[in-house]
């Protein structure tokens, strides 16, 4: 038989098992993707969900003109309200890819659409998001999303997108 002593040492193990079980399973764990909130906020803000996460396609609003890479009055108040907005719901992670129509050189493409990032993160940085956070991205014309064969598809595909990963 077990004297007092042991049986006492038992019990307060397995009571100290099942406390720690307990706790354990109060814990949950790190919350992957974006709330509702965030989800709604990004919704609000006109992104859309796609393949690479929640984007905002600056096209249609006629953010560049053919070889200007400054943003001009109205878009950025646009990228303001987005940055406040973001920031408002706790999405503090974007990604900035800069693109071009298909006129001109590719390689000098690439860098003017790097630049209409940097523009647009220059924006974002002055609403208060960390430059460290915010990854820029020319990518040139390789990513039309209007024909470069009219003039309306060309001022379509000068753009820059705000992506926010949905992890």
């Amino acid at each position: 038989m077990f004297s007092l002593h042991q049986r006492s040492l038992r019990f307060l193990t397995l009571t100290l098992f099942m406390a720690l079980l307990a706790l354990t399973g109060c814990q949950t764990a790190p919350q992957k993707g974006l709330t509702p909130a965030q989800v709604a906020v990004l919704k609000q803000q006109g992104f859309e969900l796609t393949d690479e996460g929640w984007a905002f396609g600056l096209s249609g609003k006629v953010l560049f003109g053919s070889d200007v890479e400054s943003l001009n009055p109205q878009s950025t108040e646009i990228v303001q309200r987005i940055g406040k907005a973001l920031l408002g719901v706790g999405i503090e992670r974007v990604r900035v890819d800069g693109h071009t129509d298909a006129s001109g050189k590719e390689t000098y493409n690439q860098q003017l659409s790097l630049r209409r990032a940097k523009s647009v993160g220059k924006v974002l940085t002055a609403v208060g998001m960390k430059e460290e956070n915010i990854k820029l991205q020319g990518l040139g014309s390789k990513e039309p999303v209007a024909s470069n064969d009219t003039p309306a598809g060309r001022t379509e595909n000068r753009r820059v997108s705000i992506v926010v990963m949905a992890d």
